[in-house]
């Protein structure tokens, strides 16, 4: 059985591979925390599970959501989206 490989997906359709280099359990409402807007409701103190993935550069990227598809990677604010391959 072969393994299976990890990329991200960016701006104008770049991949890059990556790999899991650490998973914590965070509240929701720190992973949806965006700059200039409250998150709030039932449930928004669940926790998740949250991903930090790194390139083969050793760049790190941040999951941003709850289902851990987009990920960000530091200093910049464009999304990337997790493809399992």
């Amino acid at each position: 059985m072969k393994s299976m490989k990890l990329y991200l997906e960016g701006p104008g359709r770049e991949r890059r591979a990556v790999k899991v280099i650490s998973t914590e359990q965070r509240s929701l409402r720190t992973v949806l925390d965006v700059p200039g807007r409250r998150a709030s409701g039932p449930g928004m103190e669940r926790m998740v599970e949250v991903n930090t993935l790194m390139d083969e550069k050793g760049n790190l990227a941040q999951q941003i959501d709850c289902e851990g598809f987009r990920y960000r990677f530091k200093g910049s604010q464009l999304p990337w989206s997790l493809i399992v391959g």
